[in-house]
């Protein structure tokens, strides 16, 4: 009787135990690799608007690739789908089958796909 309490005793210490130190060592580990402990605000500027430079840079890079897509466009000129809230870009080929080529973010900028 008392073996069965002292092993059911230490069964759950060894379950309490691990539970609890699962997240503390996956923090720990966050912390030694990143410089940081890990959490939702790490990539708050991956989610921020580009400023003057970086707008006009996208525009030019949207010209060049754009001009791309109108070129293999069956009659030269730009597609568009709707993908819930996305705008995606494409072309027909000549068998009327629709390609994706890219998309335009919520700032209205475009991206490759």
């Amino acid at each position: 009787m008392t073996y069965q309490r002292l092993k059911k005793a230490l069964a759950t210490l060894a379950l309490s135990v691990f539970i609890l130190s699962s997240g503390l060592i996956g923090n720990s580990v966050a912390w030694a690799v990143n410089g940081h402990a890990g959490g939702q605000g790490r990539y708050w500027q991956q989610d921020r608007e580009p400023d003057r430079g970086d707008r006009e840079r996208l525009r030019r890079e949207e010209r060049g690739e754009l001009r791309r897509v109108r070129e293999m466009d069956r009659e030269h000129r730009l597609r568009y789908r709707m993908n819930n809230r996305v705008r995606i870009v494409g072309y027909f080929d000549g068998r009327s089958n629709f390609h994706q080529y890219g998309y335009y973010d919520k700032w209205g900028f475009f991206h490759r796909y």
